[in-house]
Order: C-alpha cells, then structure tokens, then sequence
C-alpha cells in the first residue's frame, strides 16, 4: 500500500490505492480497491462508461443526474431555477472531494449511533448482481423509488393551483397488491376530479378484464352523497349486461327519492329481481318519472308493498302486459293518472276488488263486452242515452 501526494489537473489530491489485492495473473481479473481525497486525478476518466475497470469510473457513469434537476418547481419556498440545478449535477464526478472504489465488498459496522448530513443531493443505485437497476433519489427535498423492473413513478412537482403547492402523482403499472390492515381508516379526497376505471371496452391477453368480488360485513353501513346543503348537480348511472341478479333480504326496506326529473334505463337480455322483506316501502316525489324497460322483466316481491305516487305519473306499455294479484290491493294515486296501452291488457283479481271514484267518471269505449256471473247495481239515478238498446234476459224483476 503507498500513498501519493502531488498536482493533479484540478488541484491537490491525496490517493491511497491496493491494485491487483486478489494476486489475479491477468488484468481483466484482477480487483483493486482505491481512496482519493481532494482534486479529480483524471477529469477524462470521471464517469466515462469506457474508463478501466480498476476505476470504478464505469459505474459512476451509471448516475448522472438527479430527479430534482427537472422537476417543476417555480415559485416554490425556497426556489432555486432549473439550469442552476442542472448546472451543478454537471459537475458531479468532476468537482472532487472524497471518492473511493472497491471490486470486492464493503462492509461497514457500527455499535453506536450513526449520522450523515448531507447538504446537496443523494441518490443510490442497485444493479442486483444481475444489472437489475433499483435504487432511490433524494433531492429537492422528496425521496422517489426507482426500478426498471416494473413501472412505477412518483413525480413531486410544484403546482399553482390551491393557491400553490406541492402534488404527489403516483403512477404504477403490474404489480399485486395484498393488503391486510387491523385498524380504523379514515380516508378524505379534494380536488377537480377523482377516476377509477377498471378493465376496459377492449380487453388483451395482456390487459384482460378482471373478475370484480366485493364483500362487506359491518354492523351497520351508511352511505350518503351530497347533502341538502350541497346536492350533487348530476348524477349518471348507466349498466350494460347480459344477466343482471339482485337479491335483498331484510326485516325493513325504506326507499325515498325526491327529485326534479328521475330517469331510468335498463338494457338486458334477462333482469331478475327478488325482494323478501316483512314490510317494504317506496316513496317517490317527483315533477316527472321516467321509466324505460327494454326485455324480459320478472319481479316478484313476498309481502306487504306499499307504493305512494305524488305527482304526474305515465306508464306506457308496448306489448301484452299480465298482472296478477292475490289478495287485498289498495292503489292510492293524488294526482292526474294517465294509462295507455296500445295492445290487449288482461287483469285477474283473485280477491276483493273496490273502486271508488269521489268525482266524475267517464268511459269512452269504441267497443265494451262485459260477461259478469252476478251483477249488483246501487244508483240514486242513472241516465241511458243510446242509439240502439238491447236486451237479452230470462228473466226480468222489476221491484
């Protein structure tokens, strides 16, 4: 081991160098390890990828540069403009100081505490035996992971918008995640705006669409948006399927909407929807209510249903409608009501049916044909204009 003291290009330095320390009969084997303090012996040499190896110099030429020298930060607290940055990174493996080399391991061990202070920039970087580069860059005051095994960025950039700030950007692409967490969460998001897509139009082998579970048991679950305060100004819920099973069991169910305009859509080959409940019930204020079904629907609900309607209602039907009804049925509207149906409608009641009209009643039919087993009439007086009268009968009582 020998030591050196003398002129360099730069200055002063002062070189403590092992060469050949494995006793390696040829170059290309042999490792050396090397301490400079001072001026940069050989600026040519200095991070150039073609340096010899003993040198080291093809490693160092691996970091150049630190994340902080491009990042946005104008008008930051305590800015510093990006070509100064960048033209003090210039001078990286130029500039001198301490540098040292080694081909073979470094171990350092400390029974004690152990501090660094570090005034300019850090950055580390990982080959993993393999050149698999991994590492982290501190700078600007941020640290950042770096990987060329799998995408992954995190950009910390200075913006201007809520009146100035730094923004975090994380940006990840192939990787599983498995998070288990004991513990309450508490989560809050502001901003312009907050997207989550999952899967897409076009899946690939690559990016193939997932299969979505979610799973929730709570001892209670409240869900809100919006307020009375703050309504939201539009919501838009649309779904596309091919079978769609809806399945809800409970002692009680309470659905209230009140709304300006609802608008319903659903498009699907098959709609299934069972509700099994001791007492549902369904309230709707609205100006208007829209609702379109295009498909097979089958609803079938098991026990008491109570539907109240305050407002305009209109229901059309395109094609043959079945309602059965076993059992009591009381329908409540207070509004005008309008039913239209373009093609035949059959209605069976297996039960008691009333109707009572608190005002007048017209009907207006182009052709009527009752078949009644017994009829009952109670009129305090009733008035048959006609152009044409008549009467089939057995038996006629008059009292």
């Amino acid at each position: 081991m020998g030591t050196r003291e003398g002129e360099g290009i730069s200055g002063k330095y002062l070189l403590i160098e092992v060469p050949n320390f494995n006793d390696a009969g040829a170059d290309a084997e042999a490792m050396g390890s090397y301490l400079r303090l001072g001026a940069v012996k050989d600026p040519s040499l200095a991070a150039n990828p073609g340096a010899p190896k003993a040198s080291g110099e093809d490693l160092a030429a691996l970091v150049t540069s630190f994340i902080d020298d491009t990042r946005k930060r104008d008008g930051c607290p305590g800015f510093i403009p990006e070509a100064e940055r960048q033209a003090e990174t210039a001078k990286l493996h130029t500039k001198g100081g301490w540098r040292d080399h080694s081909d073979g391991n470094r171990i350092t061990t400390t029974r004690g505490d152990k501090v660094e202070v570090i005034k300019g920039n850090y950055r580390m970087l990982v080959l993993g035996r393999q050149d698999d580069k991994a590492g982290w860059d501190v700078s600007g005051g941020h640290i950042q992971d770096a990987t060329d095994l799998w995408t992954a960025a995190t950009t910390i950039e200075w913006v201007q918008n809520y009146n100035g700030t730094w923004k975090v950007t994380e940006k990840t692409e192939k990787g599983d995640v498995d998070t288990t967490y004991h513990g309450d969460t508490f989560d809050r998001f502001y901003g312009n705006k907050q997207t989550s897509i999952t899967g897409s139009e076009a899946p690939t082998a690559e990016r193939p669409n997932p299969v979505c579970l979610s799973s929730t048991w709570a001892q209670r679950i409240e869900s809100y948006t919006g307020s009375a305060a703050c309504p939201v100004p539009q919501i838009l819920d649309e779904t596309w399927a091919v079978t769609i099973a809806s399945k809800t069991t409970a002692t009680s169910i309470s659905d209230e909407t009140t709304a300006q305009t609802i608008a319903s859509k659903t498009t699907a080959t098959e709609v299934s929807d069972e509700t099994t409940a001791s007492t549902v019930s369904s309230t709707t204020a609205a100006s208007t209510v829209s609702d379109t079904t295009i498909g097979n629907v089958q609803s079938v609900t098991v026990g008491n249903t109570s539907d109240v309607t305050v407002g305009n209602a209109a229901s059309i039907t395109v094609g043959a409608t079945e309602e059965i009804t076993i059992g009591g049925l009381v329908e409540l509207t207070i509004a005008a009501l309008l039913e239209v149906s373009l093609t035949a409608g059959v209605s069976i009641n297996m039960g008691p049916k009333a109707e009572l009209n608190l005002t007048n009643r017209q009907e207006l039919s182009q052709f009527r044909t009752n078949v009644k087993n017994i009829c009952s009439s109670v009129s305090s007086a009733e008035s048959v204009s006609t152009g044409a009268y008549n009467l089939m009968s057995g038996v006629i009582n008059l009292f």
